[in-house]
C-alpha cells in the first residue's frame, strides 16, 4: 500500500526535495514496503495421452470445454482425459496439459474396421483395440429373431471380447470386467466367445451417413465421436447408405503399441514443464496402464524425481496406484518389497515428501453414456486440493468428510476397512473410503515420505507456498546495496508476509513471535559473505499439523466429585 504525505503551508526544500513557492496543500506519493503475496498453490500440470493436440507442449486450459476443443474427448485406453474432467468437476480452475507422444514416435495405431462407407476405429491407439468388435442391427430390434431384412433405422453396438478361460487377463480385460460389473452388464456368449456390450448407439438412418464437408458435419460422426469412449467413426464416401446388418461381431484389428513396448516419452513431456513457473501440482496417470508393476513403479518414481529436481522445488506429485491391487500388494508397491504372490516385484521404495499416493481407484458417472467408469483418483484429488486451497489454504489437508469429499465419485474399486487402513496409513498410502451420509472421501493426508517432520501433505505444501512466495516476492532485493537498511527492509517484508500466514491459520502459535522467526542482520551476514555478494535470510516457521488421530477420553464421575 502506498503512503501519502500531506504538506501544508510554505515548505522550503534542500537537495532533491521539491521547491514550494506558494501557500497550499501539496500531495506526494511515497514508496511503500514491497509486499510479498502468497503464490498460487493449485495450478495443476497434466501429462499423458490425448486424442489430438500438439505434442510435448504445455497448453493452458481453464475449462473442460476448452480441453475438448484442444485435445479431444474421453477415450478408453487413455487416463488423462478422465483426470482432467474430474479435476474441473472437483473444483479445479487452472491447469496445463502436455500431450505425451509414444517412443519411438509413430509406433502405434488404433485398431480399425471398414464396413462399406463406415470406418470404425478404436478411440485410442494400442493393441487393446483388437479386443473390440462391432455389430450393426436394425433399430428397434425386431420381435421376430429371424427377421434379418434391412430396415431404415439401425444401431451400432460395441462389444469387448473377454479372454478365453485359463488365459491371464490383461490390464484392459480387468478394467472392462469391472466396468461390466459396475454397470450390471451381462456376458453375451456368441459362437463360443464371451463378450460384453460396452456401448450402443441406436437410432441412425441413411440421412446420418452423409460425409462431412468443410461446412457441415456428418451426424453419425459428430454424435458418436462426441459420446463414445471406445470407438471413433468416419463416413468415407459421399452418398453412403446405411450399413448392412452385421449380426455377428466383427472384430477390429491392426492396433499396435502398448505401454511396455511403446512407452510414453515421459521425460520429454515433463521437460515441457520446465518453463512453466506457476504450477504446483503434477498428475501423470498413464503409468497405471503398464502391466509390469516393477516398471510401473519406476515410472511413478520418474515423476517424483522430476518434482524433487525442479529448480525451485515448487511441484507436488499426486500418484496413482495400479488397478486392482490388494491391500498387501499396494503396500509392497509403495515400500519396494515383493508381494507374497509375486505379482509385485522387489524394487526401490517410493519415498518422497514431494508426492502422495492414493488408493484405490474410483468410479464416476460418464454424463455422455450414463455409465460408471473406473478411473485413477489423481485428477479428482488435484481438483479437491484446488477447492480446499481456495476455501482455506494448502495448510488444510484435502481429506476427511468436509474437505476430502469426492463429489464426482460414484464408487470405489475396493471397499476398505479400518483394519486395511491400519496397514495403509503408516506406509504413506492414503485411503479413499465411502462413509454413510457423507459419500466417498479421501481419508488420508500423508506424503510418501518417512521423515517424521514431512509426513503430512499439508506441511509440505505449506512450505512450498512459503518458499515460492518468498522467491517471487524478494526478487527486487537482487543488486540492492547490502546494508543494514536492506536487512531491516527484508526482515520487515518477510515478517509481514508470515504474519499474514499466521493470522490465516497456517502457522501455530499464540503470537506471531511463537509462530515464526526471521533473521537478516550482521549475525548471519558477516563481512566476508557481504564481500562475496551474498545476503542470507534465515527463517523458522512452526507449521500447523493436522489432527489425524482424535482421541476422546471419558471418565465416569460420582456425584459431588470434581
Amino acid at each position: 500500500m502506498n503512503c501519502w504525505s500531506v504538506l501544508a503551508g510554505i515548505v522550503s526544500s534542500q537537495g532533491d526535495m521539491a521547491t514550494y513557492l506558494h501557500p497550499g496543500v501539496y500531495v506526494q506519493e511515497l514508496p511503500g514496503p514491497q509486499l510479498i503475496t502468497a503464490a498460487a498453490t493449485s495450478n495443476t500440470a497434466f501429462v499423458g495421452i490425448t486424442e489430438t493436440g500438439p505434442y510435448n507442449q504445455a497448453v493452458l486450459i481453464t475449462s473442460w470445454h476448452q480441453y475438448v476443443a484442444t485435445f479431444g474427448g474421453m477415450m478408453w485406453g487413455a487416463q488423462l482425459p478422465f483426470a482432467v474432467y474430474s479435476f474441473f468437476v472437483q473444483g479445479g480452475a487452472v491447469c496445463y496439459v502436455v500431450r505425451a507422444g509414444p517412443n519411438p514416435p509413430n509406433a502405434e495405431s488404433p485398431a480399425g474396421y471398414l464396413d462399406g462407407a463406415l470406418q470404425i476405429n478404436a478411440a485410442c491407439p494400442g493393441s487393446w483395440g483388437d479386443s473390440l468388435a462391432v455389430t450393426v442391427t436394425n433399430y428397434p430390434v425386431p420381435t421376430d429373431p429371424n427377421d434379418t431384412s434391412v430396415k431404415p433405422v439401425f444401431a451400432i453396438n460395441v462389444l469387448y471380447k473377454m479372454p478365453d478361460a485359463g488365459t491371464d487377463p490383461s490390464f484392459y480385460d480387468q478394467l472392462v470386467a469391472f466396468y461390466a460389473s459396475a454397470n450390471k452388464l451381462a456376458v453375451q456368449t456368441i459362437n463360443g466367445e464371451s463378450y460384453y456390450q460396452v456401448e450402443s448407439f441406436p437410432g441412425y438412418s441413411a440421412a446420418d451417413m452423409q460425409k462431412a464437408t468443410a461446412t457441415s458435419l456428418s451426424n453419425i460422426e459428430s454424435k458418436i465421436n462426441a459420446t463414445s469412449i471406445f470407438i471413433r467413426v468416419a463416413v468415407t464416401t459421399t452418398g453412403a447408405t446405411r450399413p448392412e446388418n452385421q449380426l455377428q461381431p466383427v472384430a477390429l484389428s491392426g492396433g499396435t503399441g502398448d505401454p511396455t513396448s511403446t512407452p510414453l516419452q515421459l521425460t520429454t513431456a515433463l521437460a515441457a514443464l520446465d518453463i512453466i513457473n506457476d504450477i504446483s501440482l503434477l498428475v501423470a496417470p498413464e503409468s497405471v496402464s503398464i502391466p509390469d508393476l516393477g516398471l510401473q513403479r519406476e515410472v511413478v518414481q520418474q515423476s517424483v524425481t522430476y518434482c524433487e529436481n525442479r529448480p525451485h522445488l515448487d511441484l507436488f506429485y499426486i500418484a496413482d496406484p495400479p488397478f486392482g491391487l490388494s491391500v498387501q500388494d499396494i503396500e509392497a508397491f509403495k515400500t519396494g518389497a515383493a508381494s507374497p504372490d509375486g505379482s509385485v516385484p522387489e524394487g526401490s521404495a517410493l519415498h518422497s515428501s514431494y508426492g502422495a499416493l492414493y488408493y484405490p481407484w474410483i468410479t464416476f458417472l460418464n454424463p455422455s453414456s450414463n455409465m460408471n467408469v473406473p478411473i485413477p483418483p489423481s485428477g479428482a484429488m488435484a481438483g479437491t486440493y484446488a477447492a480446499t486451497d481456495t476455501a482455506i489454504g494448502p495448510w488444510q489437508v484435502a481429506a476427511g468428510i468436509t474437505y476430502g469429499v469426492l463429489n464426482i465419485a460414484t464408487g470405489v474399486t475396493q471397499v476398505l476397512t479400518d483394519s486395511d487402513q491400519d496397514t495403509l496409513n503408516p506406509n504413506g498410502i492414503n485411503a479413499i473410503r465411502p462413509f454413510v451420509n457423507y459419500g466417498i472421501c479421501a481419508y488420508g493426508g500423508r506424503t510418501m515420505s518417512t521423515d517424521p517432520s514431512l509426513i503430512y501433505i499439508s506441511v509440505r505444501r505449506l512450505l512450498i507456498e512459503i518458499e515460492v512466495s518468498l522467491y517471487s516476492g524478494l526478487q527486487w532485493v537482487v543488486f540492492e546495496p547490502n546494508t543494514q537498511k536492506l536487512w531491516g527492509t527484508v526482515t520487515r517484508d518477510v515478517s509481514d508476509f508470515l504474519t499474514t500466514m499466521w493470522q490465516a491459520g497456517a502457522l501455530f502459535g499464540a503470537s506471531a513471535a511463537q509462530a515464526f522467526a526471521v533473521q537478516c542482520d550482521a549475525g548471519n551476514n558477516p563481512p566476508d559473505l557481504q564481500a562475496q555478494g551474498q545476503l542470507y535470510v534465515d527463517i523458522k516457521v512452526c507449521p500447523v499439523f493436522p489432527a489425524e488421530f482424535v482421541i476422546i477420553r471419558i471418565q465416569q464421575a460420582t456425584l459431588g466429585s470434581s
